[in-house]
């Protein structure tokens, strides 16, 4: 991880967590769309999108234990 969690502040965390939510969101439309409208690129994004849901969800993890680390 590029910038150790222990340099971040709370509201940092906080941020970041929001933020990926978002970005969670906005796949989630983006795959809605897809399946309204099947093709060859639909496998391709779905895979980019399975690969950055992952991504996402080892990031929510880790700032979650982060402030759980913090406040017992």
């Amino acid at each position: 991880m590029a910038v150790r969690l222990v340099n971040l502040t709370d509201d940092e965390l906080w941020r970041a967590i929001a933020h990926n939510t978002e970005t969670l969101s906005a796949l989630i439309d983006q795959q809605l769309e897809m399946n309204r409208h099947p093709g060859g690129v639909q496998t391709v994004l779905a895979h980019s999108n399975a690969q950055t849901v992952s991504a996402l969800e080892r990031q929510y993890r880790t700032y979650t234990a982060e402030l759980r680390r913090r406040y017992p």
